[in-house]
């Protein structure tokens, strides 16, 4: 497995694309980076299959109809995060290009390319559907905006949940130390190193039923 990354303007947004040795791609949160995906895509000759939102926020799935539209890709994102892609969502902090979903998924196996052990890990608090994306083989969460480097996502916009938030922390810190984590924003980092995020937070009165 391969992973192509960049960290794109105006929100730091993380977007990522992962490859398997036939070249089979997924893309993860298309973000504002549409054009260095679309570009990547040509230069490197790979076929996306689908493209994965971790959740329905404008500035994670801004890039999706572009993206789609130059590689005919789908589009899937988890069910109860699905209205935030169309005149249901709240009101945005910007405009995004409509693009509905193809595929919706809740929990578990997700097996749009075959040759990549990928797991939809639902993790509430950001928003209703925010999940994370776990490759077990090869030890690699993309967290969305669940957690970052040093700090975690946001609970108080509409759908978020602090304690749905805690619980999915929880979750996340039982995967091994040593998994890589590419978040939603900024740099990259490991469940063992934002443990004592997770612990200073907790004791700082920020995430008060944080159990870790």
């Amino acid at each position: 497995m391969r992973i192509m990354q960049w960290r794109v303007p105006p929100y730091d947004n993380g977007t990522y694309i992962v490859i398997d040795d036939r070249r089979d791609a997924l893309v993860i949160d298309p973000s504002m980076g549409d054009q260095q995906i679309i570009a990547a895509v040509k230069e490197q000759g790979l076929r996306i299959v689908e493209i994965l939102n971790t959740h329905g926020h404008p500035d994670h799935i801004y890039g999706n109809a572009a993206v789609k539209e130059a590689t005919k890709a789908r589009l899937a994102i988890h069910r109860l995060d699905e209205y935030r892609l169309g005149p249901e969502a709240p009101a945005p902090m910007l405009e995004v290009p409509p693009c509905a979903a193809d595929d919706l998924f809740d929990e578990g196996a997700l097996r749009y390319v075959a040759d990549l052990e990928l797991s939809a890990l639902h993790t509430p608090g950001h928003t209703e559907g925010s999940t994370c994306f776990y490759f077990a083989g090869e030890n690699v969460l993309f967290s969305g905006d669940l957690m970052f480097r040093g700090t975690t996502g946001r609970w108080d916009l509409p759908g978020g949940d602090r304690e749905q938030m805690e619980r999915s922390l929880e979750r996340v810190m039982t995967l091994p130390p040593n998994t890589k984590v590419y978040p939603g924003h900024g740099a990259a980092t490991t469940i063992g190193d934002e443990r004592s995020t997770l612990r200073s937070l907790h004791e700082a009165g920020v995430l008060p039923g944080l159990r870790v």
